[in-house]
């Protein structure tokens, strides 16, 4: 009985370990396809934007609550701001500031009313926050990664022909 609770654990831990990895090198070829096809990638999570709207109506008649939803969606509306000079993003911006602290602030008005209202499936909550709460800032957050292998001073040389610091 030890012995297969030892192998139960480490079977698990090497499943966790795979998991981490398959999912840092899925998040490598998105970020290498957001940076081959930027205009493409402003289309994708515009139309991103547009589907969240889509799952927050049909989120009503599940009885979620309705001013989350609300809510939920003017945040999504407030990510959208910052696809105005997509690829390009100010990280200084109050957009995307804005965009910062309403992902947060979004987070955890559902994962306390999901706390507080028992009544909903553990995968239908893990289903809604992937797609009505994180879908669009992670999309954003991965699209921000060529833009900074991009920058000009990333790019500077010096005479001989070598990369400055």
């Amino acid at each position: 009985m030890t012995f297969l609770s030892l192998l139960s654990a480490a079977g698990w831990v090497l499943g966790l370990i795979f998991a981490v990895f398959s999912l840092a090198c899925g998040l490598y070829v998105v970020s290498e396809w957001v940076e081959e096809y930027p205009r493409l990638t402003r289309q994708v999570i515009q139309v991103s934007v547009w589907m969240v709207d889509v799952v927050h109506v049909l989120a009503v008649f599940d009885g979620l609550s309705v001013w989350r939803l609300v809510a939920s969606a003017a945040v999504n509306h407030v990510y959208a701001l910052n696809l105005e000079r997509f690829p390009l993003v100010d990280l200084g911006s109050a957009s995307f500031v804005g965009s910062c602290v309403l992902a947060v602030g979004n987070h955890f008005l559902f994962f306390f009313y999901f706390m507080s209202h028992l009544r909903f499936p553990f995968d239908q909550v893990c289903a809604f926050m992937f797609f009505g709460v994180w879908l669009v800032p992670l999309a954003l957050f991965v699209s921000l990664t060529p833009v900074d292998s991009s920058l000009p001073s990333a790019q500077a040389t010096t005479g001989d022909g070598a990369k400055s610091r």
